[in-house]
């Protein structure tokens, strides 16, 4: 009987540390229309970023990852916002900085749900004209 006890006892501890997870454990948070401005992209200009981002179960963090010239091994984050905890849907808006002539600039915005659930929006890539070109008619 004793056995049977400690059987019974061990299973409900095993159920407990693992519960089924839930759709807040795997919904990841959805993103609207990105708008980049400039939209034609001069030598000096800084791009800035905007999206409405949103999860039903809260967002913890979004920023901007980037890298330069297709470089994978070198991948930096801009603009972290981290919204208030009870938020479930806000408008972020970040900058790229400015880059050097010729740089090819690749990106994308990263949100984290309260979960820790990540999702991305689609890549986008510009490259920064020359000084001497006129404005590049390359839309982001």
């Amino acid at each position: 009987m004793k056995t049977h006890l400690f059987t019974v006892l061990a299973a409900m501890s095993l159920s407990a540390c693992n519960p089924d997870r839930g759709p807040e454990y795997t919904t990841p948070a959805e993103f609207g229309e990105v708008t980049v401005s400039p939209q034609t992209m001069a030598f000096d200009s800084e791009v800035r970023v905007k999206v409405s981002v949103s999860c039903p179960y809260g967002l913890r963090n979004v920023c901007i990852l980037y890298m330069l010239d297709g470089d994978e091994s070198d991948v930096r984050t801009v603009a972290k916002t981290e919204p208030p905890a009870d938020v479930t849907s806000f408008d972020y808006e970040g900058v790229i900085p400015r880059h050097r002539a010729g740089r090819k600039v690749t990106f994308r915005i990263r949100a984290i749900t309260a979960y820790n659930v990540p999702s991305y929006t689609q890549l986008r890539e510009y490259t920064v004209p020359d000084e001497e070109e006129e404005e590049s008619e390359q839309p982001i």
